[in-house]
């Protein structure tokens, strides 16, 4: 019974919501976003490596099992990511979110889908243009953490999904700094980068939810 009566009350929300007569988000949400915020501190972890590796100062002439020393860093870096990902996977899928959380959340995936496609598109056409005009080198890589960058910022603008941002700002600053960071610092501000993200994406998750939290006081 109980499911039922949980569905009802997710579709009268969603009517009540698009006739603008309560507040964007149900009260049930402020618990999982807020449940959910420590999963943001997590994309510093990839950071922590590439700053630890780079200040290790590893011999790139001497290799284990075939792979230099900053091959096995970037394998170190990409089974975490994925690893994230597989873990995050499942404990969406394990939760017994409400029918409208579920709901903006599966909405906000679907776009974040198409989001990717039009940026891998996009990445490509980066690719070409560089090879046709001879960019390379740290000119390259800086264009390409703009293109990341301002994607996102377009992602965070387009879903009104504000956590985006801690994203998007980093990673324009990481592009905009790119004359003034060493060449030889190896994944140093990368890492920086990547726990600068983590620790803007918790704080922006944390200051909609004290929001949403206010919204509901005062209705």
């Amino acid at each position: 019974m109980k499911p039922e009566i949980d569905r009802v009350k997710g579709d009268l929300e969603t009517m009540q919501k698009a006739i603008g007569i309560t507040p964007s988000c149900g009260r049930e949400w402020i618990q999982w976003l807020k449940r959910d915020n420590w999963l943001n501190l997590w994309w510093g972890l990839p950071g922590l490596i590439l700053i630890i590796a780079s200040m290790a100062r590893l011999d790139g002439a001497t290799k284990f099992l075939g792979l230099a020393a900053g091959q096995w860093v970037g394998l170190l870096v990409t089974a975490v990511l994925l690893g994230m990902l597989v873990f995050w996977g499942r404990l969406l899928k394990s939760d017994v979110r409400p029918p409208a959380v579920t709901r903006e959340y599966r909405k906000v995936n679907a776009q974040g889908s198409w989001f990717l496609v039009g940026f891998l598109v996009q990445f490509a056409l980066y690719i070409v243009w560089g090879r046709q005009h001879g960019i390379s080198g740290p000119a390259f890589m800086a264009g390409m953490w703009l293109l990341c960058g301002t994607s996102m910022l377009l992602l965070a603008t387009a879903t009104k999904a504000w956590v985006f941002l801690g994203w998007a700002i980093p990673m324009l600053a990481f592009a905009l700094c790119q004359p003034l960071l060493q060449e030889k610092s190896g994944g140093l501000w990368l890492g920086v980068m990547f726990i600068a993200a983590a620790l803007l994406c918790s704080v922006i998750q944390a200051l909609q939810t004290r929001a949403m939290e206010k919204e509901h006081v005062a209705d």
